[in-house]
């Protein structure tokens, strides 16, 4: 009796550990983001201009606010296997007309490509903390 309680508990035991690392894992393994709030650095033939970038994300879609010097601006697009697509929506002349591509890295900043009157630039953003 004694020895099948023991092996009962070492059961329930066990259990509760491949229960409780399959938790673990499947927090691992959700789904990338780019929600949320970035600070943007472009790479223009001035120098870098710090720049942001507020974010929604639905699934694939990706709606926000891009704010630069020149002014806030609406921009939509996806995110999906691990690249950011966005372009600006505002149809205002005064505004800037942008088109953004980015890779989400490993440590969970952005590096990518804008397109805008100005030209190609380079740009990196960082997830502002919460």
């Amino acid at each position: 009796m004694e020895k099948e309680l023991a092996r009962f508990i070492v059961i329930v035991a066990l259990a509760c550990t491949a229960g409780s690392l399959s938790a673990q894992t499947d927090k691992k393994s959700t789904t990338p983001t780019v929600a949320g709030v970035w600070t943007l650095s472009v790479e223009s033939p001035h120098g870098a201009t710090a720049m942001g970038l507020t974010l929604k994300q639905e699934q694939k879609k990706v709606t926000g606010t891009f704010s630069s010097p020149h002014g806030d601006s609406r921009v939509e697009g996806e995110f999906a296997d691990g690249t950011l697509t966005l372009a600006t929506t505002t149809g205002d002349e005064h505004s800037v007309q942008a088109t953004f591509t980015a890779k989400l890295q490993e440590n969970g900043t952005l590096a990518g490509y804008v397109s805008s009157q100005m030209g190609d630039m380079a740009w990196t953003a960082k997830r502002v903390k919460e």
